[in-house]
């Protein structure tokens, strides 16, 4: 992929950036940053998957404790093996260690959300956690957790009471939040509803997570750990979470680390936010980025799930990146087109225009479609314009899933750490090839798996009596995964043939085609339908040898 600067950012390039006088820092650097070791927050792709993906694109290995001490679902992972695992490992030639507090504490997201773990347990495990760097002094530590979000995690056990829970915590919160007036006789009804003992589990559970994110700061404090990153898991406008980030972010400021902890929106991407972070940071290069709205007046909405305005969100997370914004009229390293909710039509056209223009024109732009409409997907229009003309492959990055935070987080660290690997020249033919894999991958995983496969699983789940959206039983979960394999599977080989295939692109002099798919498996990684495994390897040959095979030589 050949990109050319934009005239703001070519002068900067030509006073500060020459890569004669860079090359010995960058070749430095990558020797150093051979190696990350990341402990994610569960088993699900977004967690582990998607920051290897980017990783490979610099040629920087990603590795994770093995697969089964993850744990899966509601079965926690095994903190005491992981530990164990990272204290037998040489990390003599790793550069980072980036590792989720719930994981190491509770055995991982879902596990965070119950009280089985006491506060001292946790505690405990995060102490020998921090002990590591004592061993490892020039080990660079990023810690993240999790914010408990405002909802019990949906299972069939809790199905009759769930929603209510979270209704009863944002309304006691409300007044605290905004002065707003709580809604007594509502309040009184949902006490009544939900049984005692899980409101009471609720609320310990949120209080012991605080107090580990509290120690989790104090060890920023010390040094023991670099950086840390506390990011919300979903949410509304009011909720615990509020009280809760307000007294750590005063927190923080009181005890002088407040340039080393951050606080975020979502979780699921922070460990992609980190794995860049590591790599451009190890670097000495600072991206910065332009940022394009589909309607500059929405940037301060909040975006569903979330807490926090869109412009602060997405600051924030290119902060965690170890990117930045670029002010206005500022030199900048490539465009972010971020697509809010509800965008003005006449203000949606002109800034899917303006997104054409630029990549037509060859400049570098990453993709964040934040309007996830109502099965979690970006618009349609967003895609059809990437695909005309075939903007598809031409892009640094794409990502519309889930949340605002955790779309944002995935394109931006995908278009850093690409720019970077070209800076850097390093291994162009394999950063090209996963470059393009990580865009197909997104297509395929955000866009097409959420607009048509999931809708196509649900209609079983919500035709047939009995069955649970978010938990299926495993005759259910069988029949789930042989509909999505094939469906998916289909949709998968149509986007590679419609827009990758026989793709050219140089390397140096040499010029190379992609020329198939390998390795494709489709699964869906927990019980239900939300979200899918997905892995395959793009082929490639040198065009010389293609074309002497289509002409019948040997």
């Amino acid at each position: 992929m050949t990109f050319r600067l934009h005239p703001q950012a070519q002068s900067l390039d030509r006073l500060i950036r020459p890569l004669a006088l860079l090359g010995a820092v960058f070749a430095a650097s990558l020797t150093q940053a051979s190696r990350i070791i990341l402990v994610p927050l569960d088993d699900r792709p977004a967690c582990s998957q998607f920051a290897q993906m980017i990783g490979r694109i610099a040629q920087i290995q990603v590795q994770t404790p093995p697969k089964e001490y993850l744990g899966h679902f509601t079965t926690p992972g095994e903190p005491e093996r992981i530990l164990t695992w990272l204290e037998l490992q040489d990390l003599s030639d790793v550069s980072a260690l980036v590792a989720s507090v719930d994981m190491v504490c509770y055995g991982g997201l879902i596990a965070s959300r119950v009280g089985d773990v006491s506060e001292q347990k946790a505690i405990e495990r995060l102490d020998r956690l921090a002990a590591i760097r004592k061993r490892y002094p020039n080990l660079w530590v990023f810690a993240f957790g999790a914010t408990m979000r405002l909802a019990p995690t949906g299972l069939k056990s809790n199905r009759a009471w769930r929603d209510d829970l979270a209704r009863l915590m944002e309304l006691e919160s409300m007044k605290t939040d905004a002065g707003k007036p709580a809604v007594s006789k509502e309040i009184i009804a949902l006490r009544q509803r939900v049984p005692a003992g899980p409101q009471q589990a609720y609320r310990d559970t949120r209080a012991r997570n605080h107090s580990v994110q509290r120690h989790a700061i104090h060890m920023a404090v010390s040094g023991a750990f670099d950086y840390v990153v506390m990011g919300q898991d979903d949410a509304r406008e009011h909720g615990p979470h509020n009280a809760e980030t307000r007294a750590l972010v005063a927190m923080t400021k009181r005890l002088g680390v407040d340039a080393k902890v951050y606080f975020f929106e979502g979780v699921d991407q922070l460990s992609s936010l980190l794995i860049s972070r590591v790599i451009v940071r190890r670097s000495g290069w600072l991206p910065h980025a332009r940022i394009v709205y589909s309607d500059e007046r929405l940037k301060t909405q909040l975006a569903p799930y979330e807490a926090k305005p869109i412009e602060l969100s997405l600051r924030d997370q290119l902060l965690a990146s170890g990117a930045r914004v670029a002010g206005p009229n500022e030199p900048y390293d490539y465009t972010l087109f971020v697509n809010v909710p509800k965008a003005r039509p006449e203000s949606f056209r002109a800034f899917l225009e303006e997104m054409k223009h630029e990549i037509d024109e060859g400049l570098p732009v990453g993709v964040a479609d934040i309007d996830l409409q109502y099965n979690g997907a970006g618009r349609k229009e967003v895609v059809d314009a990437l695909r005309d003309g075939g903007r598809l492959s031409r892009i640094l990055s794409y990502a519309g899933w889930n949340t605002a935070g955790n779309t944002m987080g995935t394109a931006i660290p995908a278009s850093n750490v690409y720019l970077l690997a070209r800076r850097q020249n390093r291994s162009p033919l394999l950063r090209e090839i996963a470059q393009n894999e990580f865009l197909l991958h997104r297509f395929v995983n955000d866009f097409v798996y959420h607009s048509y496969t999931r809708p196509i699983a649900y209609a079983l789940l919500d035709t047939e009596s009995g069955l649970f959206r978010e938990q299926a039983d495993p005759r259910t979960l069988q029949e789930l995964n042989t509909i999505v394999r094939n469906d998916l599977n289909k949709r998968l080989l149509a986007y590679y043939r419609d827009y990758f295939a026989g793709k050219r692109f140089f390397v140096g002099t040499d010029e190379y085609e992609y020329a198939g798919l390998e390795g494709v498996k489709i699964e869906l990684p927990w019980p239900r339908a939300y979200e899918v495994r997905l892995e395959f390897r793009l082929v490639t040959k040198p065009v010389a040898v293609a074309a002497t095979i289509a002409n019948g030589g040997g």
